[in-house]
């Protein structure tokens, strides 16, 4: 039995099995082609897949839809279900997003990032202990709040419950995360360089080291032309792991490179490493892993930091479906002396929830 009480009792995939009227997909892409093969596989039919006007093309198509456009869709439907099918974060398209569940009923599903499972109600009884266990680490109201909301909104895909939980980076460097001038950073997934650079921005450019480990060849060839002038930092071509091994991995210079897509045709060879002992028994203060799905074991691979040196945390908690109630645990059981936060930042699905430890 869960500690709390949630309002929703019927997930998603059950409401869209018996909710009666035409289900149309707003989306294509990646996500799509996830939210389609589940749908297929619970025998809910899609009737239309639309586009925004802005991206519409009378010749396009998807998995054999002919794509329609948004003015398409109101002028065929006066009441329809909208499953969103991709990620929205711009202020502009959130706002859009926004008006458009004004005029019809709008759902987001949950999927998860890497993988094809999905979040349902199954989800919820199966991980009752871990979700309870991680509701009782967190810190604060808010962080509990953002907790519930998550879970209501995973259960229904409604957005309305991501609206109402969340808050601005900022909060967090103002109330949470509070660097100083002296910090040993230590950037997991640095991409390009532009956390990196918020980092530099929020210290005034003062820091005592910075570590920065980015798999994808290609973005590493972007850090380091944008950020391999600064002194004191060390730059990795590696992946953030348990251990030191090879592994396939999907990179091409996207945001979402990875080492968990077997559908790869023609993966790159990247070296992994584990943070301690790139560390090699140094102290880090500030550490920020977004490891597109590697959390669990990037954490595992610096238990000796973590235990040692307790340095402030950001834990992206979106990645795998289950990461939202294991990752808090497993950042108790490394060092129970951690004050665990959590926020939603602009965002639907519900990417970019963060863990924020201190």
């Amino acid at each position: 039995m869960l500690a709390f009480s949630i309002k929703e009792n019927i997930d998603l995939w059950a409401y869209l099995q018996s909710v009666g009227k035409p289900i149309v997909l707003y989306g294509t892409g990646n996500g799509a082609d996830k939210i389609l093969d589940i749908l297929d596989s619970l025998g809910i039919t899609v009737s239309d897949i639309f586009m925004s006007n802005d991206f519409y093309r009378e010749d396009a198509t998807f998995r054999g839809y002919k794509l329609l456009s948004y003015d398409d869709i109101r002028n065929k439907y006066d009441d329809c279900v909208i499953v969103l099918a991709f990620a929205v974060f711009r202020r502009d398209m959130l706002k859009r997003i926004l008006d458009m569940s004004k005029e019809y009923e709008l759902r987001a599903p949950c999927v998860s990032v890497f993988g094809s499972d999905y979040f349902s109600m199954e989800t919820l009884n199966e991980y009752e202990s871990e979700i309870n266990k991680a509701y009782s680490l967190l810190s604060d109201d808010l962080s509990r709040e953002v907790f519930l909301k998550s879970l209501e909104y995973r259960i229904s895909g409604k957005i309305d419950y991501l609206f109402d939980c969340q808050s601005e980076r900022d909060e967090v460097f103002s109330n949470i995360i509070r660097l100083s001038d002296d910090e040993v950073y230590v950037d997991l997934g640095a991409y390009r360089g532009d956390t990196i650079e918020e980092f530099l921005l929020m210290t005034h450019g003062k820091y005592k080291k910075i570590y920065a480990l980015e798999p994808d060849s290609k973005n590493y060839a972007k850090l380091i032309e944008n950020m391999g002038t600064l002194d004191n930092a060390i730059f990795l071509n590696k992946a953030s792991w348990c251990d030191e091994r090879v592994m396939n991995f999907e990179g091409g210079g996207g945001r979402n490179s990875n080492l968990f897509n077997p559908k790869t045709p023609k993966p790159e060879v990247v070296h992994t490493i584990d943070v301690d002992s790139v560390l090699a028994g140094e102290c880090a203060t500030y550490i920020k892993m977004d490891v597109e799905g590697a959390e669990h074991e990037t954490l595992r691979g610096l238990k000796k930091t973590l235990i040692e040196f307790k340095p402030k945390l950001i834990v992206s908690g979106y990645h795998r479906t289950c990461d939202l109630f294991t990752l808090p645990i497993l950042i108790n059981e490394i060092n129970p002396e951690y004050k665990i936060y959590l926020r939603h930042h602009p965002y639907i699905p519900d990417w970019e929830s963060n863990y924020y430890c201190i």
